[in-house]
């Protein structure tokens, strides 16, 4: 066989489509720098494309928007499923990774806090759809911690979730004023959560007759 057989068998890498691309950009920008402050002109000058092809995948603005935080909710609970499932017969030790992975997050250089926060605290309009993507994350995170904190067999498991998801969202919060690093506020996470547990598991003796 010869070698430009070879080269025609190759399987060349699939372009990336106009839509993909666009999305790709806006997300990253999104991100980094917010929704109000990142113009659709700048979007697709940075993907390359013409904004006829913003517009065939998100017919405005607000769609790409939605898009954008419907993509970070799903890969959220993916990674989450990925990571912590497998320690779902302990929940004790479940909870202490899920701290510890949190921690680390928000405490590390460059991390740009909560999307979901962020977007809410640019969007104060209850009506825009993208509330109800942020409402949505919100609530199944505080639904987990409730199915953790009813394995852990305490006495009043919706208030010990509400605590957590406390710690939680006060650890996302602090990463943006304090910072993180080694030192950061942040870090304590795993340990308050664990100090929370304990009270809620000392309560619950106390009621034991």
């Amino acid at each position: 066989m010869g070698k430009s057989a070879v080269r025609k068998g190759k399987a060349r890498p699939a372009r990336k489509l106009a839509g993909d691309k666009v999305f790709d950009v806006a997300a990253e920008l999104f991100y980094r720098r917010g929704v109000r402050a990142v113009g659709v002109e700048e979007i697709v000058t940075r993907a390359g494309v013409a904004k006829i092809s913003l517009y065939r995948n998100f017919p405005s603005k607000d769609d790409l928007v939605l898009a954008y935080l419907e993509k970070r909710n799903a890969d959220f609970w993916q990674n989450w499923d990925l990571t912590f499932a497998k320690y779902e017969s302990d929940p004790e030790t479940q909870l202490s990774a899920i701290m510890t992975h949190l921690a680390r997050r928000t405490t590390r250089p460059g991390y740009g806090g909560c999307p979901f926060v962020n977007f809410c605290a640019e969007f104060r309009e209850p009506s825009h759809p993208g509330r109800r993507v942020a409402e949505a994350n919100k609530r199944e995170m505080r639904r987990r911690f409730v199915q953790i904190a009813a394995a852990l067999a305490v006495r009043q498991p919706e208030q010990l979730a509400d605590g957590l998801l406390l710690l939680v969202e006060g650890a996302y919060a602090i990463s943006q004023t304090l910072g993180g690093g080694r030192n950061g506020p942040g870090n304590a996470l795993p340990h308050s959560a664990q100090a929370l547990v304990d009270h809620h598991r000392r309560r619950r003796s106390r009621n034991t007759p």
